[in-house]
């Protein structure tokens, strides 16, 4: 996977959070809080709540939102973006 750079992740991050919503959706219908989450992953509840706001890309967070239906372009994840 190609690296990117600190500007580029800064530019996902913010394109995610127009879809913190829409991600906030994914948890609702598993009727889970951030902070249920979080304790589910094993992480912090700030880590859940920053990237759901594109202020950190947490792969656990990014990986278990893929996983229950958030559409790929909502995440905007560094890994797989093709910016």
């Amino acid at each position: 996977a190609m690296s990117l750079t600190y500007t580029q992740k800064m530019a996902l991050g913010a394109k995610r959070a127009t879809y913190r919503r829409r991600l906030q959706e994914v948890l609702d219908a598993q009727g889970l809080s951030g902070a249920a989450l979080a304790r589910q992953l094993g992480i912090s509840s700030v880590a859940v709540y920053r990237t759901l706001s594109g202020q950190l890309h947490s792969p656990k967070v990014l990986d278990w939102l893929r996983a229950h239906g958030a559409p790929e372009k909502y995440l905007c994840d560094p890994r797989t973006s093709d910016n």
